[in-house]
């Protein structure tokens, strides 16, 4: 299964133009609109535009980054478990 499954996500980076939303110098989490700063921002896009986004640490740590992500339910669970895998081995 992980090594289909890490030909799916290569074929689908391969095959798709991926784009990138955001940027980790917007400043997005200390956007204050008159209700305060956000809690948890999204980038709704991304779902239907084969790209991911890009955000400046919610936690403030300087150099941190968020990434988002939207996949088709089977992709997400393969990517899922390729990613969870990939950091207990390191």
């Amino acid at each position: 299964m992980e090594e289909n499954g890490v030909a799916m996500i290569a074929e689908m980076f391969r095959t798709h133009c991926l784009g990138v939303a955001g940027s980790t110098r917007f400043d997005f989490y200390r956007s204050d609109f008159g209700w305060g700063e956000p809690k948890k921002v999204d980038i709704a896009s991304i779902d239907r535009t084969s790209s991911i986004s890009l955000l400046e640490s919610r936690d403030g740590i300087t150099g941190g980054v968020e990434i988002g992500l939207a996949l088709k339910r089977h992709e997400m669970e393969t990517f899922a478990s390729l990613f969870v895998n990939g950091l207990k081995d390191h």
